[in-house]
C-alpha cells in the first residue's frame, strides 16, 4: 500500500504558479504537448484566472497551431475568449482561431498544387471571415488588424467565387431559377467582387432560358456599362446575346465565355 500511495504522489505538489508555468513552457519547448497540457491543467486548477494561467491557454493554442492541430487550437482560443473576453490579448485568440479555421482541413492538393479553395466547403472560411472582421472592427490598433483586413478581402472574394461555382453548377444542369437566384445572391452579398462579371453572365443566360428577356436585357446593360469589352444584341426572338470583343470570332465557340458554358 505504501508503494501504491507513493506512486500517486503529485509531482507538481507545492509548486508555485510561476514554477508550474515554467515547467509547462519547458515541455512545450521540447515539443511534449501532452505533458505540457497536464502541467497547464494543474496550473489552471490551482491558480484559476491568474496571469500565468491565462497565458498558458494562449501558449497551448500556439503550440497546437504550430503542430498542425487546428481543432485543438480553436478549442483553446474558444476557452480563452469565453473566459477572458476583455483581456488585452484577446485579439490574439481571435487571430489564431481565424487562422486555424482558414487552414483547417486544407486539402492536400490545394496546398501542394495551389488549387482554388473556393471550390471546397466554405463554412470554415465564413468562420475565419467573422473572426478577422471582429479584429478589424473591434481591435483597430491591434498588430493583427492590417493582416486581418487583407485576409478579409481574400476571403470575401473566395466566398463570392464559391457562389459562382454553385450558380454555374445549376446553370449547366438547366436549373435556371436556382442559377439566377444564386447569381443574384452573390451580387447582393458581395458587391464589387471580381466575379461580378460572371454573375451577370449567368443571370443573362438564366433569364434567356426562362424567357424573361427584359430581365436578361437589364443585366446585359449593367454588364456592358461596367465591362467595356462586352456588347450585346437582341435576336429575332427577343433573346439577349452577349459577346466578348476580346475573343476572336473563330474562337468564340471554343472559349464559350471563359468555360462558363454561357454562350
Amino acid at each position: 500500500c505504501a508503494i501504491l500511495d507513493k506512486a500517486k504522489v503529485d509531482p507538481y505538489e507545492g509548486m508555485s504558479e510561476v514554477e508550474l508555468y515554467n515547467e509547462g513552457s519547458g515541455f512545450l519547448a521540447n515539443a511534449d504537448i501532452p505533458q505540457a497540457v497536464t502541467v497547464f491543467e494543474t496550473l489552471e486548477a490551482r491558480f484559476p484566472f491568474s496571469t500565468y494561467s491565462q497565458q498558458s491557454i494562449l501558449d497551448l493554442a500556439f503550440a497546437y497551431y504550430d503542430f498542425g492541430q487546428k481543432d485543438d487550437t480553436i478549442a483553446e482560443c474558444d476557452k480563452f475568449i469565453d473566459l477572458y473576453p476583455n483581456h488585452p490579448k484577446v485579439d490574439y485568440a481571435y487571430y489564431m482561431r481565424a487562422l486555424s479555421n482558414l487552414e483547417k482541413e486544407q486539402p492536400f492538393f490545394q496546398e501542394v498544387l495551389g488549387q482554388d479553395i473556393s471550390k471546397y466547403d466554405v463554412s470554415r472560411l465564413k468562420r475565419a471571415y467573422n473572426d478577422f472582421l471582429e479584429i478589424s472592427n473591434r481591435f483597430k490598433g491591434s498588430k493583427y488588424s492590417d493582416d486581418a483586413e487583407n485576409r478579409l478581402i481574400f476571403l470575401r472574394n473566395a466566398m463570392a467565387k464559391n457562389e459562382i461555382y454553385i450558380a454555374n453548377y445549376y446553370l449547366k444542369r438547366e436549373a435556371f431559377v436556382a442559377s439566377s437566384e444564386r447569381a443574384k445572391y452573390m451580387l447582393e452579398t458581395y458587391p464589387g467582387a471580381p466575379v461580378s462579371k460572371d454573375a451577370l453572365l449567368i443571370l443573362i443566360e438564366s433569364y434567356n432560358n426562362l424567357g424573361s428577356f427584359n430581365l436578361a436585357l437589364d443585366n446585359a446593360k449593367v454588364l456592358v456599362t461596367n465591362y467595356s469589352n462586352y456588347s450585346y444584341i437582341i435576336d429575332q426572338n427577343g433573346k439577349v446575346l452577349v459577346r466578348d470583343k476580346n475573343i476572336k470570332e473563330e474562337d468564340k465557340i471554343e472559349n464559350s465565355l471563359l468555360d462558363l458554358g454561357l454562350f
